[in-house]
């Protein structure tokens, strides 16, 4: 997903249920990972995760 996608998903967010703090975001998304990843969805999961990461900016951890 594309920064100006996480900025219209939040945007939507916002206006839809007022101020989201990105820490209850970011949280909430890796628990949606989780839960993909435990329904044998990891490839849902890896998305997830990179969307949690994109709210701080961060690059996500890639396993070797």
């Amino acid at each position: 997903m594309t920064s100006l996608n996480m900025n219209s998903l939040m945007r939507s967010a916002i206006a839809g249920r007022g101020a989201v703090s990105p820490l209850i975001l970011s949280d909430r998304l890796i628990a949606l990972a989780r839960d993909a990843d435990r329904a044998g969805f990891t490839g849902t999961a890896e998305q997830l995760l990179r969307l949690a990461c994109a709210v701080f900016d961060e690059v996500p951890y890639v396993a070797h």
